[in-house]
């Protein structure tokens, strides 16, 4: 109903698992790591649990989607709520082996010979359960007795369990404790922090497409979390009303009275309570859909921390989430001193940059002008989802430069200018301001390639060679070009993010949009990156002694890639390089080409931006 309104693409709040919705808190990132490390390594039985709407399926199924791109052959059970026979029958069926046998010998031995042939292939074979806790004892004996088709160095199948706290009270019982000691890796899902719940918000409604800023203000986010006690689920009912009741209203500002009144329509309408009921407390009347424990702690909390603290982390969060590291607007000393300065940053810097910052203190004022005109410019459209222009009376217009609310890229109104557009977009993700108001005063397509060629900036450009599997490998943001854009699309965007089975691009025409990833792969061309050799690691000679080269050598070590460092570009340096390239996919040379020298530039900068949270 409100999706027009907020100009989205899909419900963001819809409460059916979807992994290109998939929000990896930290606990997620370790509850994600743990089932790929266990399966990895062959420990056998892998658990995870997690409270009701914590979001372990959701973890599960971008499980299945990471274990997809390996040698693995998966079998999922959904519905474990069956007799010991039928849950043999529903592993087979799953492992696809024609099942001859109605007795647990014979599809327990069919089983086995499948066992057998996958490991002689090479193979990985794995059981996932989810809703383990419906399990009966019984079946989870037959269950470990499975684990015991194995050859005399490894487990033949790994088995992940998946389920509610009180599977582990099940697990505890005395009949089951041989079972309960060979789970190898255990990992219980927490709730999100308050902090990660507005990144959690944001998250979902970038992907879901949003094309205005929905804010969510400080007080309402204190009563969400109060409510919801950071229980994705929970968070996504009571957000779905809170939009609800925006688009009832006509704003786009989720305040506390419109916050309060979607917790109580959730949990149950005023009228319909008892007189006794009406008397408690607004923290009481959301009933079912708290905690009464979980509520108790968050209010201590809130009022250890504050108001102001909790805005400002859930704030921080966000930023963290998008990958952008926010940076001061300095002024660069290049033809046009304002039109892109480069972002201040604890980090070591080419000599042609130290001077370029020296030079441009004296023009910072001006700059912090430029993007006060630039945000008011954002503010008076906020309320608009994107237009629909005429394609054919774009491209007849002058590029016209604007920021996407919320994310790093640079929108323009002509398709002529896309290509330009995402590189400035990719130059603002890595730490570099772009100042859009001087930008358009340059105009002439000429003048804006001397500033990307400008000396003092040092912005380099390469061409990424490989299938969009290999460009994903990388981890990094890249500017994609696409097969026969369609005339209401650019030919030009930037791969924002590829996580699970979604792939989000920001078209620089059309704005922020999510894609399945083989409907994406059907689109594409090529790829390239703009990116500045911060580290002058395309400058060392061979033999060189320096501290560039001492850098360079402590990051490759740090990655299990070199023994010693010396401080000299030397045969051992050549060889760690070589396994650089090898890990990801890159021509081994052991030289600093310009694709190796952008990888590295990007791999020696960990805080900045990557397609999925869970790459290197």
């Amino acid at each position: 109903m409100y999706k027009k309104f907020f100009g989205l693409a899909e419900e963001p709040f819809n409460i059916t698992p979807d992994s290109r919705f998939l929000f990896l808190s930290q606990r997620h990132r370790e509850a994600l790591s743990a089932l790929i490390y266990g399966v990895k390594e062959r420990k056998g039985f892998i658990l995870l649990t997690g409270e009701i709407g914590s979001g372990k399926t959701t973890v599960c199924r971008a499980f299945v989607n990471e274990l997809r791109a390996e040698n693995v052959k998966l079998a999922l059970i959904l519905n474990p709520g069956l007799s010991e026979l039928e849950l043999l029958k529903a592993i087979n069926d799953e492992f696809q082996i024609p099942s001859f046998y109605n007795s647990k010998k014979g599809l327990v031995d069919e089983l086995n010979r499948f066992l057998l042939a996958e490991n002689q292939k090479g193979n990985n074979v794995v059981l996932v359960i989810d809703e383990a806790q419906n399990l009966d004892p019984t079946l989870l004996e037959q269950i470990r007795l499975l684990s015991n088709l194995e050859t005399e160095s490894e487990k033949l199948l790994q088995i992940v369990l998946i389920g509610q706290p009180e599977l582990n009270d099940t697990l505890a019982l005395s009949q089951l404790e041989q079972l309960n000691q060979r789970i190898a890796v255990r990992y219980h899902i927490t709730p999100l922090t308050e902090a990660e719940t507005l990144a959690y918000i944001k998250h979902r409604l970038f992907v879901a497409g949003a094309k205005v800023d929905i804010e969510f203000t400080p007080g309402a986010m204190r009563m969400l979390y109060s409510a919801t006690g950071g229980v994705p689920r929970r968070i996504n009912v009571v957000c779905d009303r809170a939009l609800l009741a925006c688009y009832v209203d006509g704003t786009y500002t989720v305040d506390e009275k419109i916050m309060e009144r979607a917790i109580k329509e959730v949990a149950g309408s005023e009228r319909t309570k008892s007189p006794k009921a009406k008397r408690r407390s607004f923290r009481e009347s959301v009933g079912d859909l708290i905690d009464r424990d979980v509520l108790k702690r968050i209010a201590k909390k809130i009022a250890l921390y504050g108001i102001a603290a909790a805005a400002g982390v859930g704030l921080f969060a966000f930023a963290i989430y998008l990958g952008i590291r926010l940076a001061n607007v300095k002024a660069v000393e290049d033809p046009h001193p304002k039109a892109v300065a480069e972002a201040s940053r604890p980090l070591p810097t080419p000599a042609a940059v130290v001077a370029a910052k020296n030079a441009a203190s004296e023009e910072e004022n001006s700059g912090d002008d430029a993007t006060s005109a630039s945000n008011s410019q954002d503010v008076a459209v906020k309320a608009e989802p994107t237009p629909t222009p005429d394609w054919d009376a774009l491209r007849k217009r002058n590029p016209h430069w604007k920021w996407e609310r919320n994310v790093p890229l640079v929108r323009v109104n002509n398709p002529r200018a896309a290509l330009r557009a995402a590189q400035f977009s990719l130059l603002k993700m890595w730490g570099y301001e772009v100042q859009l108001s001087e930008l358009a005063k340059l105009g002439d397509e000429a003048v804006i390639e001397g500033v990307l060629s400008s000396d003092a900036l040092k912005v380099r450009e390469v061409r990424i060679p490989g299938t969009f599997s290999d460009v994903v490998k990388l981890n990094v943001p890249v500017i994609v070009r696409l097969k026969d854009p369609p005339k209401d699309q650019s030919e030009y965007v930037v791969l924002l993010r590829a996580e699970g089975e979604a792939v989000t691009v920001g078209d620089p025409v059309w704005g922020v949009r999510t894609y399945k990833t083989q409907d994406f792969t059907k689109r594409w061309e090529s790829a390239l990156a703009v990116f500045v050799d911060v580290y002058e690691l395309s400058e060392i000679q061979r033999g060189e002694a320096s501290e560039r080269v001492r850098m360079l050598q402590q990051y490759l070590k740090s990655r299990g890639y070199l023994e010693t460092v010396s401080g000299k570009f030397d045969v051992d340096t050549v060889e760690a390089i070589k396994k650089f390239q090898a890990y990801y996919k890159l021509r081994e040379s052991g030289q600093l080409d310009d694709l190796t020298v952008m990888l590295l530039n990007a791999c020696m900068r960990p805080e900045g931006p990557r397609l999925s949270s869970t790459g290197d």
